[in-house]
C-alpha cells in the first residue's frame, strides 16, 4: 500500500482506501479475575474454555447483527450500528449471564465485564502490509476502554440509543456518568 500526501505541511497518510468514518457503538468485554486463574491451569484448560466462550460469542453477537471486531485471550472487541444498538446492548448484557455460567463449567468463577460507548470511529483495514483486517480507530473507542466498572456500564451517548423500556434495566452512576446494568 503506498502512503498519499495528505498536504505539503503534514506527514504522509498511511491511511486504508476503504478508511471512513462511522458512527458505531463500540464495547469492549473481559473476565476479570481471568489472568489470576489462568495462571494456575494448565494451557489445555485455558484453550478449551477459551474457545467455549468463542463459541457463545459468536451466537450471541451473529444473532443481533454486532460484528466481533477482535478477540485477544478473554477479551474482546466489538462494533454495531445505530439500528441495532438496542439488539446489540441487549445481547451483550445477556453475554455476561452467559459467559459467567460457561466460565464456572471450567472452573473459573470470574464476572464478564462489557464496556459499551457510542460515537464517531475510523472503520477500515488496517495492518500491517498484506495482514490487514477491518478495525476502528478514534476516541470513541478509547472512551469504551476507559469506561472500566464492574458488569455492563454504558456511557451516557450508548444509553441514549435504548428505548425508555430498556433503560429502566440501567441505574445512573455519577462521575462520570455512566449507567450500569441492575442486579
Amino acid at each position: 500500500m503506498s502512503s498519499r500526501k495528505s498536504s505539503p505541511n503534514l506527514p504522509p497518510t498511511f491511511l486504508p482506501k476503504d478508511c471512513e468514518q462511522q458512527e458505531l457503538g463500540v464495547a469492549f468485554f473481559d473476565f476479570a479475575p481471568f489472568a489470576e486463574w489462568a495462571s494456575s491451569q494448565e494451557d489445555a484448560q485455558i484453550a478449551n474454555f477459551l474457545q467455549a466462550f468463542y463459541a457463545l460469542v459468536a451466537e450471541k453477537l451473529q444473532a443481533c447483527g454486532a460484528r466481533l471486531v477482535k478477540l485477544m485471550g478473554d477479551a474482546g472487541l466489538v462494533v454495531f450500528t445505530k439500528d441495532a444498538a438496542e439488539e446489540s446492548i441487549l445481547a451483550l448484557c445477556a453475554l455476561t449471564r452467559e459467559g459467567r455460567d460457561c466460565a464456572r463449567k471450567f472452573g473459573l468463577d470470574a464476572y464478564l465485564n462489557v464496556n459499551i460507548h457510542f460515537g464517531p470511529v475510523l472503520a477500515g483495514s488496517f495492518g500491517p502490509p498484506g495482514e490487514e483486517r477491518f478495525d476502528v480507530i478514534g476516541k470513541t473507542v478509547n472512551i469504551a476502554a476507559r469506561l472500566g466498572r464492574r458488569g455492563v456500564t454504558l456511557s451516557p451517548q450508548a444509553f441514549r440509543c435504548l428505548s425508555a423500556e430498556a433503560r429502566e434495566r440501567f441505574e445512573k452512576i455519577m462521575r462520570p456518568i455512566t449507567y450500569r446494568l441492575r442486579s
